[in-house]
């Protein structure tokens, strides 16, 4: 079945993304994520997950000279991040393969200086599963599914490598033991809808084989009070900014 997308543009239209015309579509979740990871030049970093890459391409858009390797399980999703590649011409080091990220091939154990993941974020007992196929598999969970991406990441990663992950605020304390003995050093960043309310998305970022420690930075508050962006979140949805861990 030939699935209808759209072209739509990242980090003010840096970017170019074809993308399903409904059920999955890149967030701005994508975009924090990327900003998160900071690689440099020359390091190779792996996506789980990756959808149609929005995450890769603004990292790779940001990081000239990064290798990266997006995996998704939807073929269909794996092939546009395929086309995406190939018409963002700063993305020649990304490639696109299909497979299940709960189980890498060997091949990929201890080759990654970061991963970086956005994972399904809700619980398949628990929450109101989308009619549409492609939107319920990228988003709705199976029990011991994130305990397995994990441990995926650890075991991708080279020694001292980074794991950053996005994911809801509310699970924090669930995620957290997940992430021992593997990894440790880490440091979380809450995304606030507005000053003063409750976080619905939490950034962390854990080093592989490092002491197990929790650092907290500092918040970053996504609107002002009339509704638009704040100059923080702005320069990281525009300008093409990294995201800084800073502390409080």
């Amino acid at each position: 079945m030939v699935m209808d997308t759209t072209l739509d543009g990242l980090l003010n239209r840096r970017v170019t993304l074809e993308q399903p015309k409904s059920g999955y579509r890149v967030a701005v979740d994508t975009i924090f994520l990327a900003a998160a990871v900071p690689a440099r030049t020359g390091e190779r970093i792996l996506d789980m997950g990756c959808g149609v890459g929005g995450a890769l391409l603004c990292l790779a858009r940001r990081v000239a000279g990064v290798k990266g390797t997006g995996i998704d399980v939807q073929p269909d999703l794996a092939e546009l991040f395929r086309r995406n590649i190939t018409r963002n011409t700063f993305a020649a080091g990304l490639e696109a393969q299909t497979g299940d990220v709960a189980r890498l091939s060997p091949e990929l154990h201890g080759a990654f200086d970061h991963v970086m993941a956005n994972p399904p974020y809700h619980d398949e007992a628990r929450h109101d599963v989308s009619a549409n196929a492609v939107k319920q598999t990228a988003n709705t969970e199976k029990s011991g599914d994130l305990a397995l991406w994990v441990a995926s990441a650890a075991a991708a990663l080279k020694p001292s490598g980074l794991f950053t992950l996005i994911h809801r605020a509310d699970r924090r304390d669930e995620i957290l033991p997940l992430l021992q003995p593997a990894f440790g050093d880490i440091e979380i960043l809450c995304l606030l809808p507005k000053e003063n309310a409750e976080a619905k998305r939490v950034i962390i970022r854990a080093r592989k084989g490092a002491p197990f420690s929790v650092r907290e930075a500092a918040p970053l508050v996504l609107h002002k009070a009339d509704g638009g962006y704040t100059q923080e979140a702005d320069a990281v949805l525009r300008d093409c900014q990294e995201m800084l861990f800073q502390s409080p």
